[in-house]
């Protein structure tokens, strides 16, 4: 499939990545850890559903799922930890997606960069130690760990922008999932869907 170089728009001072399915093309691996988890339950999570919420995290997306199918005790701990090792045992499925971390090459040492993410702190770690160039060159990273209020909520880029010291109108946000640019709009960056070029 042809890729189209993704712009970086005039005059922005800082560069903020959301993580899966921006840099990293994770989502069709969370996407079947979801439904591996959520199978004693005999309850199957549409790929239309999954992908218009991403990075909301996991726990609060087990949650919605199981109040809307209306499960009857669901374990929502045992179902995360379920999804947490199917990733887990098959992290080599996760390729870095070259058209964004071009920018990030591109723009390392010349602007500030960070990563806002719906994802928790253990699960980050454990995808800088299999992508180390990643780390390297982001070392800001806001986790859902790290907020009181997930995206759409703007928290986690408001604090990007401040991690990196730079004003939230001069920050562009590179996102795929409809929650992160809600949150970026909400932050009042600016934000481009990277899905129109991948």
């Amino acid at each position: 499939m042809e890729t189209i170089e993704i712009p970086v728009p005039k005059g922005v001072l800082g560069l903020i990545f959301d993580l899966d399915g921006t840099i990293l093309d994770s989502m069709p691996l969370h996407h079947d850890g979801y439904n591996h988890a959520l199978a004693p339950y005999n309850v199957s999570y549409s790929k239309e559903v999954f992908l218009s919420g991403g990075g909301i995290p996991t726990k609060e997306t087990l949650l919605m799922i199981a109040k809307e199918n209306d499960i009857k005790n669901f374990d929502v701990e045992a179902t995360l930890e379920a999804k947490r090792l199917f990733v887990e045992n098959h992290l080599e499925r996760i390729q870095l997606i070259d058209p964004v971390f071009d920018i990030m090459s591109a723009y390392h040492g010349k602007l500030p960069m960070a990563i806002g993410t719906g994802s928790n702190r253990k699960v980050v770690n454990e995808m800088f130690e299999r992508f180390p160039l990643v780390g390297q060159y982001v070392s800001h990273v806001v986790t859902a760990t790290d907020v009181t209020h997930f995206k759409p909520h703007p928290e986690t880029f408001l604090k990007c922008a401040e991690l990196i010291n730079v004003r939230p109108e001069d920050c562009v946000v590179f996102e795929d999932g409809k929650p992160g640019m809600q949150a970026a709009q909400a932050a009042g960056m600016k934000v481009i869907d990277v899905t129109k070029y991948l």
